[in-house]
């Protein structure tokens, strides 16, 4: 196992046009000695169906990442803040010979398109209610299969206040409201409605 090292090169450019903010960047990553890690599906790794003996780590020579990112932010008065991104990215990578063993190859869980949006309202002072949404598209996944493109939606409310003298925040969400069915890596099903609540102390 040799170490990873890499050159990464970005580049881009802001421009304001009030109330919009546009931001656009390309990047290139050069990796050498990239390492994969298998070690999910290796044998006696938490129940893994890998073969004794199968490496769960090892080296692929030449990784090259590149694409491009397109994002704009608009504020609207002290209330509404919304942003939108979308990153194209594409890679070369040299072949070893594992890839056709291995559920979990780390080139082929990258999708060439991706979108997120979020937006916040100030519902009343400090309370924001916010909507964020994710689209990932489709990529490959092992064993000549695919993995389906999908979009998942995330509400949430957070609060701030004081209790003596102290700064409070407290947030509710629920992740995935639609209830997509999806997988970031493939053979494990995310999860469907995942509610929560966050309480913190600022000192």
């Amino acid at each position: 196992m040799d170490p990873e090292s890499a050159w990464e090169y970005e580049a881009g450019i802001i421009q304001e046009f009030k109330p919009l903010t546009i931001r656009a960047a390309g990047f290139y990553y050069d990796i050498k000695d990239f390492i994969n890690d298998n070690g999910i599906t290796a044998a006696g790794k938490l129940g893994g169906m890998g073969t004794l003996g199968s490496n769960c780590l090892y080296n692929i020579d030449h990784f090259k990442l590149y694409g491009a990112e397109l994002e704009a932010a608009i504020r609207l008065g002290e209330r509404f803040r919304a942003t939108a991104a979308y990153v194209y990215q594409e890679y070369d990578v040299d072949e070893t010979g594992f890839e056709d063993n291995w559920t979990y190859y780390l080139p082929a869980l990258l999708p060439k398109h991706k979108v997120k949006l979020l937006a916040r309202y100030n519902v009343w002072p400090d309370g924001w209610l916010q909507v964020s949404s994710r689209y990932v598209g489709e990529r490959k996944a092992q064993k000549g299969g695919e993995l389906d493109d999908y979009i998942t939606v995330d509400l949430g409310f957070e609060q701030k206040f004081k209790f003596q003298e102290q700064e409070y925040m407290a947030k509710f969400f629920c992740s995935n409201v639609t209830g997509t069915d999806y997988e970031e890596i493939s053979g494990y099903e995310m999860p469907e409605y995942v509610w929560g609540f966050q309480l913190g102390a600022k000192f």
